[in-house]
């Protein structure tokens, strides 16, 4: 799949009419925290920018945007509602996450209530949703284009004017980036109502790795999703569908199956190489601690992929 966000581009904030730009970080600090050693760094490669090589960053530099979430109105408004919302969802999710990870290492599975469940539910779904990669897959076929276009032949159709200049704003690039980047912001957490309400009717399993020198990479788009037997599609409405989602170096959670279905697994090497190598595709930004396991991946990155899911039924 293509991704197309970067973290080696100029690191310069947008303009502003109203506020302080703000970096957003579309994979939280606080899932990058367990991937990263003492000193909170982690090595990453950009597909974008390849002749950057593989560069060493601290994990407050990594997976983020200026505004990425702040949506702009006519009048240079900002709306940073967004990004309060995600910063809450993640402060819920937290504690819920180290306990999973504390209990996982010590080979149990943790306890967790309803109302931990719903943190973890609105944490994965939401990490699909503010993901610019998928974003932009999604919506990379849309002709924005074509679409502001047509509204504006439809206006004038109206009997209504529209100022030269106000038709070059219009139809300019910079207009088109802050639709899309708009629509991101208007859409990351209004979903999550009905979609968590689906993932909460999922079970779910805590992978583990136990084999020394073994790690999951984190990308930019964190959600590895294998195709269900029963549709063959990657939606939650497959009780058989796999969503990995690494939480630390060594441990994944992923929904799968109906509620009551929740177990520790260890994932075996064939396992993690299908989980890094289609978080490695689906990426635009892989990072890890270990730089070998950065080399591999991006090495790997023109090869066929392995067939099949993780198969967590086993």
């Amino acid at each position: 799949m293509s991704a197309l966000m970067s973290e080696s581009a100029p690191d310069q904030p947008p303009r502003t009419r109203h506020g302080k730009a703000k970096r957003h970080h579309y994979v939280p600090e606080m899932i990058l925290r367990r991937f990263a050693g003492p000193d909170l760094h982690l090595w990453s490669f950009d597909k974008r920018h390849p002749g950057y090589g593989i560069e060493r960053k601290p994990i407050a530099r990594l997976f983020r945007e200026w505004d990425l979430y702040t949506s702009v109105d006519a009048a240079g408004g900002r709306d940073r509602s967004a990004e309060t919302r995600l910063s809450v969802m993640e402060s819920r999710a937290s504690p819920v996450l180290d306990r999973i990870v504390a209990e996982a290492r010590q080979g149990r599975l943790a306890t967790v209530s309803n109302a931990d469940r719903e943190a973890l539910a609105d944490i994965l779904v939401a990490q699909i949703r503010r993901s610019p990669d998928a974003f932009n897959s999604i919506t990379a076929k849309w002709d924005f284009d074509a679409f502001i276009a047509d509204r504006l032949a439809e206006w004038e159709a109206a009997g209504r004017s529209v100022e030269d200049a106000d038709r070059a704003d219009l139809l300019s690039g910079r207009f088109v980036a802050q639709t899309r980047r708009n629509l991101l912001a208007q859409t990351v957490v209004e979903p999550l109502l009905r979609v968590s309400a689906g993932v909460l009717r999922r079970g779910f399993i805590v992978g583990m790795l136990t084999k020394p020198n073994r790690s999951f990479l984190v990308g930019s788009a964190l959600l590895a999703r294998f195709n269900g037997r029963i549709t063959q599609r990657n939606g939650f409405l497959d009780p058989t569908m796999e969503a990995w989602m690494p939480i630390a170096r060594d441990v994944a959670i992923c929904s799968y199956g109906e509620r009551g279905n929740e177990r520790i697994m260890e994932v075996e090497d064939a396992g993690l190489r299908k989980i890094n190598g289609l978080l490695s595709r689906q990426s635009t930004v892989v990072a890890s601690a270990s730089r070998e396991l950065v080399v591999a991946y991006t090495r790997r990155l023109h090869r066929a992929p392995l067939e099949g899911a993780v198969s967590p039924s086993a």
